[in-house]
């Protein structure tokens, strides 16, 4: 039935759903039982996480959690996505592939995979089809950000897919991490690394996951990363179909952020907002903190 309405219409009623679950919200903050007064610290990154109302994620996180949408900063110039699979499982062949798909503002797109490892602004380690004998094994792709913006890159899609039948490994681990380090990948010693510098990865726990997942978008000109959770079907990045990812941002940003929701609260019970955590009562700073308190 939405086909019957205009596009402004249906812009008016995503704002009036936002509208009602905030007034629905501050009613219930200003009920709750509260101190008028409290002095509250909320980091300014929870502005940039949508709460997740109506989410449930697609990948059991059981490393670091991140939810939907959440932002996070790149330090340097160079980003390493990596992908590890196969720990524990009998040597064999297991063909899961990372890639990168680089898309400019026009929509126009090419894209760093196993068919194509070397392109301007990123390099991909090669495409490994076996893994060894319970010790696993890995693929990366590195970027260069300086690199991107000059060849007019907007956003670079992260994705993994299973290329073997089946569906994508369920001890499969995706992040990335500071490409300044070295990574290295051996057929008999497994991966090695430096887990001080990845910035963010989780471990894919559950089985009944599709052929692929766009798990991060890296905001070329912010240098900040979108962690994402995305499955799509398709033995290959070329079956990704980059519209779905532009509705998923705007639904992520058409929703209240956890520092939205907070500063909400605050209002509602009367609290009083300090830009320091050591003056402040309470201090959020963490994604399940804010959540924890705003259930």
């Amino acid at each position: 039935m939405l086909a019957h309405y205009s596009n402004e219409e249906r812009l008016d009623m995503i704002a009036g759903v936002r509208k009602l679950y905030l007034d629905a919200m501050l009613r219930r903050f200003a009920q709750a039982p509260h101190t008028p007064g409290r002095k509250i610290y909320i980091d300014p990154a929870l502005f940039d996480i949508p709460v997740p109302v109506g989410d449930r994620t697609t990948a059991v996180q059981d490393m670091s959690a991140a939810l939907p949408g959440q932002v996070f900063a790149v330090e340097g110039n160079e980003v390493r996505l990596f992908m590890q699979w196969g720990v524990g499982l009998p040597a064999q062949h297991l063909d899961m592939d990372l890639s990168c798909r680089l898309v400019k503002p026009d929509g126009t797109h090419y894209e760093c995979a196993y068919y194509s490892l070397t392109v301007a602004g990123a390099q991909h380690s090669g495409d490994i089809i076996n893994i060894p004998d319970m010790v696993g094994t890995a693929e990366y792709v590195n970027l260069d950000i300086d690199a991107l913006d000059r060849e007019g890159v907007a956003y670079a899609v992260f994705t993994c897919n299973a290329y073997s039948s089946g569906n994508i490994c369920p001890n499969l681990t995706v992040g990335w991490m500071d490409a300044r380090y070295p990574m290295k990948v051996s057929d008999e010693t497994g991966v090695a690394y430096d887990p001080s510098t990845v910035s963010h990865q989780i471990r894919i726990t559950e089985s009944n996951l599709a052929k692929g997942l766009v798990f991060g978008l890296l905001d070329v000109a912010a240098r900040k990363v979108i962690w994402l959770e995305m499955p799509f079907e398709g033995q290959r990045v070329a079956n990704l179909d980059y519209s779905y990812i532009e509705v998923l941002l705007r639904r992520l940003r058409s929703k209240p952020s956890l520092g939205e929701i907070l500063a909400l609260k605050a209002d509602a019970q009367q609290a009083v907002r300090t830009d320091s955590p050591e003056d402040a009562d309470i201090s959020y700073t963490t994604p399940q903190q804010a959540l924890a308190e705003i259930r």
